[in-house]
């Protein structure tokens, strides 16, 4: 029974000892982290318009939605797609309401501005501005970098602000 007790906390010694705690990072430890690249990154990339900074803070293997359709899934693209808004709205601003971390994902609310004095995609500049608010769910990888981003605002309310309207449908 001695030898039972002794092999057992012998392997709890070497158990204990192999844990580095320097190592580790607690979970709210690591919350403050990616909540704090996530909020140099918003003002680095939408604020400053440096894309570069979406080499620094995103994933290679990268996802992000918006309103449930995929239109990203390398940096390159995430580019392409954030440079649209930079060109159809160059005083576009992006202010952080609400953050909310969760683990690895972070949840927050956000309010963008502009004026349209560029061609937004296909569409020629109105001269109009925008206010429109948002949500977005960020997860973070294990290397701290943003993994999955899903946005979610009203693009019709956007297109509406810009002077377009909905026409009824045609009924047979």
């Amino acid at each position: 029974m001695l030898k039972i007790i002794a092999a057992t906390f012998s392997v709890f010694l070497l158990v204990v000892s192999c844990n580095d705690p320097q190592n580790e990072i607690e979970p709210e430890g690591q919350e403050k982290k990616n909540q704090a690249a996530l909020t140099a990154f918003l003002e680095k990339a939408w604020n400053e318009k440096d894309l570069d900074a979406i080499d620094i803070y995103f994933s290679e293997n990268l996802v992000r939605q918006v309103n449930g359709v995929k239109l990203a899934s390398r940096r390159n693209e995430l580019k392409a797609n954030m440079q649209l808004y930079f060109t159809g709205f160059p005083d576009l601003k992006l202010e952080l309401d609400h953050m909310i971390a969760d683990n690895s994902e972070i949840y927050l609310s956000w309010t963008i501005t502009g004026s349209n004095t560029g061609v937004f995609g296909e569409l020629p500049p109105t001269g109009k501005r925008i206010k429109i608010s948002g949500i977005t769910r960020m997860d973070f990888d294990d290397q701290g970098k943003i993994a999955v981003e899903q946005v979610y605002y009203n693009e019709l309310s956007l297109m509406q602000q810009l002077g377009h309207t909905l026409s009824p449908p045609v009924l047979e």
